[in-house]
């Protein structure tokens, strides 16, 4: 008898708690907040601050950046990236 008292009170402590327990709660992701930064490379990449006006480069520039670009076939790609080929000696 004592046995099934104490079932009885185990029972009820049991679900008096989880009757208190706070409901279940689905929490969502929040959207990542808008930062100046991303406000800037959102415009960027839409375009909306876009120059309607042609840019033109000066035939002498425009030589040196097609010459540049170019030579920067005549290297090969490194197999690794080695971060003391920028230091100075």
């Amino acid at each position: 008898m004592k046995a099934l008292k104490a079932a009885y009170f185990i029972l009820g402590a049991t679900l008096s708690v989880s009757a208190m327990a706070e409901p279940d709660v689905i929490y969502t992701q929040n959207p990542t907040p808008k930062t100046t930064t991303h406000s800037l490379l959102e415009m960027q990449r839409s375009g909306k601050n876009a120059s309607t006006d042609e840019q033109y480069l000066s035939g002498k520039v425009s030589t040196k950046i097609y010459n540049r670009y170019v030579e920067s076939f005549a290297h090969s790609i490194p197999e690794r990236f080695s971060s003391d080929s920028f230091t100075e000696e």
